[in-house]
């Protein structure tokens, strides 16, 4: 329905008095479908004012009333108001009737409201097209510091820490001074230490002074994190050379607790592995990978116990030894177990995620790292946002791990503000070809013909053509189904149609892949480990590796490189822990710290060409 605010004084009655109605009875609901279901707040008998002391209702009873500008201004409050009690449907429908009007000074005024009500809708894709299509210097000055927290918001929950922090940055610009944002200020430093070096750069570009004061303290702390005295003497230099900003006992907590940040030095580390049962080969392969890094670091001491034994006893063996730092356990039951025993007072790094993701005691020093599958769903999604993908295709083996990899890629996606991706799932060779036909249309297209065929006498000479509007494909498969079901996406295209881009998980290929296989593979995208793409690029550590251990099975070999990277992440924690953006570049991956103690790994891209596998940088 349209909903028409005129000036004429014989319509305005009538027309003022339907727009109410329909308003406050819910004819707002018929705005567009929002992409994640919400439930949105009725307006209510009791709302609560807004600083006028007036309810969005009441601005619209005094709107009925008047007419022109002052008409539209209270409209306009009444927008103001309805988001305030929560009812961005309603603020919605008024701001969208409201702009129709054409007045400039209302298109100035109006952006800030539609894009708080779009967010409250977690209408993303709606919220970014109104950011992309506003110019911020033609909006009212006062409405201005919303529209930057708003944009900031939206990018926040849409993962994308760079351009939130451009947008919170412009906030402050606009507010400052003030003496008081310390949740804003805290939110920022947040953003930007989610920010690699290079990205802090890029928001340097035409920077305002506050601006370029925060770029400042973020890159200039980092070099001399752990380092207590630096980290002061460095916030001292910055107060005195940006005295405009915050003092530093005004600055967030978490920038002020780097002056007391001191890395893990341990001398004596226990690790817990199952020496002993079905699990001691990759037990074995992990204390080869402790071994390997222990040799850069002399100064510390490894001790290998049965995680097996008793906690008591394992708590008894580990005070005998004086350890100052524990690695593992490996299987998840035992984390869990660990984890439960409130006299467990040393700093652990342990080697699996736990069954359920309680609260962290903040009494423990506890992380965990695991090769978690889920790390290159999270990887996949999110390139396929930088892409600006629109239509991705989601095809699964029917096993555990792929579904569960499947599962979190879906999440992930809908997280961004799309709807779920379109999935298909397949259990056995022979339901390939069948599968593809049904994903690109195939029969369908072959209809067509059938009919063309009916209507037009003699031979038609064309081809079957495959739908247009996937973006890409993502393959959770083991290496067999994917040699097999790859060169059915590729025949299956249509030879007019854009080539499909086929991505795929480390799951989805074999280091022992034939020329053959290249040949089927070639175009496939994959993430995958750095340690298992160093064959190819003559890695000293590799080298020795493959002399030591020639046909080592490709999990054990997985596991080496973790337990490699789990020693070294020891002295790189506590860093890690306070600048998300810090990263750490292992064997298994650039890793870093996320605010629940998870290693989270940011693995290589490879991609299959006719005669070899290379490593690529992001496609």
């Amino acid at each position: 329905m349209v909903l028409r605010i005129v000036n004429s004084s014989k319509q305005k009655p009538f027309l003022l008095f339907s727009l109410l109605v329909l308003l406050l009875a819910g004819c707002a609901q018929q705005t567009p479908q929002v992409t994640t279901p919400v439930a949105t707040p009725e307006p209510d008998s009791e709302l609560v004012p807004d600083e006028s002391g007036k309810t969005a209702r009441q601005w619209m009873d005094e709107a009925r009333q008047l007419q022109g500008q002052r008409q539209q201004e209270a409209l306009l409050q009444a927008t103001t108001a309805a988001l305030d009690e929560q009812n961005p449907r309603l603020a919605l429908a008024i701001s969208d009737e409201l702009n129709r009007l054409d007045q400039p000074w209302l298109q100035a005024a109006l952006p800030a409201s539609q894009l708080q009500a779009l967010l409250d809708l977690n209408q993303y894709n709606l919220a970014q097209k109104l950011i992309e299509q506003t110019e911020f210097s033609a909006l009212e000055s006062s409405t201005q510091p919303n529209f930057s927290y708003q944009a900031a918001r939206l990018f926040h929950q849409l993962q994308q820490p760079q351009k939130a922090a451009h947008w919170l940055l412009r906030w402050d610009e606009i507010t400052a001074p003030m003496t008081d944002a310390q949740p804003q200020w805290q939110q920022l430093w947040q953003l930007l230490s989610q920010l690699d070096e290079q990205q802090l750069q890029q928001l340097m570009v035409n920077a305002g002074p506050r601006t370029t004061a925060w770029l400042q303290l973020a890159s200039g702390l980092r070099p001399v994190l752990g380092q207590p005295e630096q980290v002061q003497q460095q916030l001292q230099r910055w107060q005195q050379r940006y005295a405009q900003m915050p003092a530093l006992e005004a600055l967030p907590a978490s920038i002020l607790q780097l002056t007391e940040l001191t890395p893990f030095q341990p001398a004596r580390v226990a690790v817990l592995l199952p020496i002993h049962g079905n699990l001691r080969a990759h037990a074995q392969a992990i204390q080869n990978g402790l071994l390997a890094a222990a040799t850069s670091q002399p100064d510390i001491e490894l001790f290998f116990l049965d995680s097996q034994l008793e906690v008591q006893q394992l708590h008894n063996e580990l005070t005998a030894l004086t350890i100052d730092f524990v690695l593992g356990p490996l299987q998840r039951s035992r984390v869990d177990t660990i984890r439960q025993q409130s006299d467990w007072h040393w700093p652990t790094l342990f080697l699996n995620q736990p069954s359920q993701q309680e609260p962290l005691n903040p009494d423990q020093d506890a992380f965990f790292f695991s090769l978690s599958m889920e790390d290159e769903a999270s990887q996949m999604a999110a390139l396929f946002q930088r892409r600006n993908y629109q239509r991705p295709v989601l095809i699964h083996a029917q096993n555990p791990n792929a579904e569960r990899m499947a599962r979190h890629f879906s999440r992930q996606w809908r997280a961004y503000g799309h709807e779920a991706p379109e999935s298909y799932s397949f259990q056995a060779r022979d339901e390939l070809e069948a599968m593809v036909a049904r994903l690109l249309e195939l029969e369908q297209s072959r209809q067509r013909l059938r009919q063309i065929s009916q209507l037009i006498p003699g031979e038609v000479e064309t081809d079957v053509h495959s739908r247009l509007d996937i973006d890409a494909v993502y393959l959770l498969a083991d290496p067999t189904q994917t040699r097999l079901l790859k060169p059915f996406l590729d025949v299956s295209v249509s030879q007019t149609a854009p080539s499909l881009p086929v991505y795929a998980s480390s799951r989805s290929h074999g280091i022992q892949a034939d020329r053959t296989d290249h040949r089927d593979l070639a175009g496939l995208t994959f993430t995958e480990m750095p340690w298992m793409l160093t064959a190819q690029q003559g890695h000293e550590l590799r080298r020795q590796f493959d002399q030591l251990f020639p046909d080592q099975d490709e999990t054990l070999q997985r596991l080496f490189a973790m337990g490699f990277d789990a020693l070294q992440l020891i002295p790189k924690l506590r860093q890690l822990q306070q600048i998300p953006a810090l990263r750490h570049a292992g064997l298994t991956g650039e890793l870093s710290l996320t605010p629940q103690g998870q290693i989270q790994r940011q693995l290589s891209w490879a991609r299959y060409s006719q005669r070899a596998l290379q490593a690529v940088q992001e496609p």
